[in-house]
């Protein structure tokens, strides 16, 4: 584009006259992810959950939900499984996951629904054995 302005400007037209826009991929949108070490997945610290069984089939991990966490985003940030979100920085749908199996219930009932066959793991909470695309 600074070429072109180049050229049009040589050409004779009023760089006033002459209006560009550049565009570029932005960076990838793994909030928590890309600047800290790998860990593999991994139980959660403390005592286990008594809740629904969450297993996250890419990372090859089951784990009972746990009464205390309020989403499957901040049970897979305590096991370490990676996810992608920007919910937490006012991007919504960036943590839409495939649901392979299970129900669940949003706490809070997001504004847009995720796709059939996808849920919003910032809040959603596993109502029976969930399995995910994770």
């Amino acid at each position: 584009m600074a070429d072109i302005r180049h050229a049009l400007t040589v050409a004779g037209l009023d760089p006033a006259h002459i209006h560009t826009e550049l565009f570029e991929s932005l960076p990838s949108i793994n909030p928590g992810l890309t600047s800290r070490a790998f860990l593999p997945p991994h139980q959660p610290a403390g005592p286990p959950g008594t809740g629904p069984l969450v297993t996250f089939a890419r990372s090859s991990i089951s784990v009972p939900f746990p009464e205390s966490a309020r989403s499957l985003l901040e049970l897979a940030d305590a096991c370490d499984v990676p996810a992608r979100w920007s919910c937490r920085s006012g991007v919504c749908h960036t943590c839409t996951t495939a649901l392979l199996s299970g129900a669940v219930t949003y706490s809070p009932e997001p504004l847009e629904p995720p796709p059939d066959g996808e849920l919003l793991i910032c809040c959603a909470r596993p109502d029976t054995d969930t399995v995910l695309d994770m």
